[in-house]
């Protein structure tokens, strides 16, 4: 037998596996009282996968989930806020150092100096930042809102990540690991206005997992508000 059709049938069987056990395995989320939620969404991206959540009760509930497997979960609210979740964990499974210490202002003040962008964007935002005094990863926003030559009042968007490291004494960008999560094309800026500013993206709604063996696990948020 080839060694191709032997990792064919290990792949089919592990995918059969992973199948069985999303059977009964079940996330729950705990929102702030008073949340009114209109849909929920637990999203795969890396597998292209979207799990609709059950909202009619407390807490909100999403089953048959694939376990070991990031899902971000995206809650649209009664007043058309969109919140999404956004995994900012670390790009691969190296530790952090366990005495690096929290991220100060001149962290991100020295980020936002040296994050490289694109020519082509005119802006750019650092609109959320993840990690302590060695290694961050930090949303990223860029637009392009002045005339170009596809006409004017057209606004491009990006949402990526990108991810930092602390060494050789100050911060650097590591290169060719940035994550595009959503890229736009907006016909005027008040389009652009009154769908992003309805986004709001929050890190605890990201990469949440079941483990290998895991029915079930709860996830309690205590706040919506996103965190600078």
């Amino acid at each position: 037998m080839s060694r191709a059709i032997i990792t064919f049938l290990i792949a089919s069987v592990l995918l059969c596996e992973s199948a069985l056990a999303a059977e009964s395995s079940s996330l729950k989320l705990e929102l702030p009282a008073g949340t009114k939620v209109t849909s929920a969404t637990a999203i795969a991206a890396g597998l292209k996968l979207e799990t609709a959540g059950k909202i009619e009760g407390d807490p909100i509930s999403f089953d048959k989930l694939l376990p070991e497997t990031a899902y971000d979960v995206r809650l649209q609210l009664a007043d058309g806020t969109t919140i999404q979740g956004v995994d900012l964990g670390w790009y691969n499974e190296e530790e952090t150092k366990a005495d690096a210490g929290p991220l100060s202002d001149d962290d991100r003040k020295e980020m936002l100096g040296i994050i490289s962008i694109p020519d082509f964007y005119n802006r750019h935002d650092i609109l959320m930042y993840q990690g302590d005094h060695s290694r961050a990863a930090t949303l990223v926003q860029l637009v392009r809102d002045k005339d170009f030559y596809a006409g004017g009042g057209q606004v491009i968007w990006r949402i990526e990540i990108y991810y930092f490291k602390n060494q050789h004494g100050g911060w650097e960008k590591i290169a060719q690991t940035n994550k595009i999560l959503r890229r736009e094309r907006f016909k005027t800026h008040d389009a652009f206005k009154s769908t992003t500013d309805k986004i709001k993206y929050l890190a605890a709604l990201g990469g949440l997992k079941l483990d290998k063996n895991q029915s079930e696990k709860t996830v309690k948020i205590e706040n919506l508000a996103p965190a600078p």
